[in-house]
């Protein structure tokens, strides 16, 4: 037989333009190379079109790294190039609300990563401006597309567990433990990670209606970074379950720990980030009580079947690319973000009790997320 030419992917594709180029930058176009070729047909074609970043040397550098066409030290460039179709934040929180908006008001679909904003005003009106202009939507709460975290959601909404009694979720890693070592980012536990739990809570439980926190600092001055290294909140759901929120920077020996467990009438489950294919599942009233460890590997599990044979597991990377096909899904078929992935909407109720913890461990009263906002 002669050598031929492959046959052409006709699926449509989706021209993304991208502010942000380190660790998330890397992550995401990862991802957005991934996807459509492991969620083979059912998801979009992908053109990295632009990369932005301050530094012009560094952007230099990721665009040909990660494989996009062009590159520029300016966000507005990609908000004016009417041939972009998704504008994907993925820059530092300050940096959050003014592109983002300008992406949204130019007509664009967009993507932001976590938290959509720290400061709840901006965090509002960028749910407020996506809603009205009928883009597409989603904060980066990657987690929500780790397999075993689906399972888990699953689970619950079905009533596997009866009705949930208590739910506690934590959030800790190390890297503030020394004092005199440099920072990645000034940003404390609360926004950095504690609002990754915010949202696990939320998308595994419920809502929240009150909390009341305590905010500590004993390792970072503010004259280094925002003072947040440890906090935590007792939390009240609208289901009648209480539980804690919790998020630390100075866990020693914590890499990158974002752990649960949730107890019910029927059962238990727990799971914990650091083994991220491990779900442990205790049923009451089977002859094995305990916990037994899941592997969440297999192809009828949820988000398992695009990717490898029983028993061969998945890694860190593979949440966020779970979450691009999902929403590139969307775009292409005009289909809906949520529930599945987090919109801008749980982006704006993660920053309401954010708002929240933050008041109560101020006020050292309870605080009701409601009158927030």
């Amino acid at each position: 037989m002669t050598l031929q030419p492959a046959p052409r992917d006709h699926r449509q594709a989706v021209r993304v333009g991208m502010l942000g180029y380190g660790f998330m930058g890397k992550a995401h176009s990862n991802a957005l190379k991934t996807a459509p070729y492991m969620f083979w047909p059912d998801t979009a074609q992908v053109e990295l079109r632009t990369i932005s970043g301050r530094t012009e040397a560094s952007v230099r550098e990721a665009a040909t790294r990660y494989g996009w066409s062009h590159f520029t030290t300016d966000w507005r460039d990609i908000v004016d190039d009417p041939e972009i179709d998704v504008f994907n934040n993925v820059g530092p929180d300050a940096v959050h609300y003014e592109p983002t908006l300008a992406a949204i008001n130019a007509g664009k679909h967009v993507v932001c990563e976590k938290p959509l904003s720290p400061d709840l005003t901006e965090a509002v009106e960028l749910e407020r401006a996506a809603t009205e202009a009928g883009v597409k939507h989603m904060t980066c709460f990657n987690y929500r597309f780790v397999p075993a975290v689906r399972l888990a959601h699953d689970m619950i909404a079905a009533g596997e567990l009866g009705e949930i009694f208590s739910a506690n979720f934590r959030y800790a890693q190390e890297w503030r433990t020394d004092p005199t070592a440099d920072l990645p980012t000034w940003t404390g536990a609360l926004s950095v990670i504690g609002c990754h739990a915010v949202d696990q809570a939320r998308y595994l439980v419920g809502e929240i209606d009150h909390v009341s926190a305590v905010i500590t600092n004993p390792v970072t001055s503010a004259e280094r970074a925002e003072p947040v290294d440890t906090v935590t909140a007792l939390a009240e759901f609208d289901t009648g379950a209480a539980g804690t929120i919790a998020a630390t920077l100075i866990a020693p020996g914590r890499k990158n720990m974002l752990g649960w467990e949730i107890n019910g009438s029927k059962g238990s489950l727990t799971w914990d980030l650091e083994q991220l294919n491990l779900l442990r599942v205790h049923r009451r009233g089977t002859k094995l009580e305990g916990f037994s460890d899941v592997i969440v590997c297999e192809a009828d599990h949820p988000l398992v079947a695009p990717w490898w044979p029983s028993g061969h597991i998945l890694g860190w990377e593979h949440g966020h690319i779970n979450m691009w096909a999902h929403f590139l899904q969307a775009v292409v078929s005009d289909g809906k973000v949520g529930p599945e992935a987090a919109t801008f909407t749980d982006g704006a109720k993660a920053a309401r009790v954010a708002e929240a913890i933050t008041r109560s461990a101020s006020s050292g009263e309870r605080t009701s997320i409601a009158g927030i906002g």
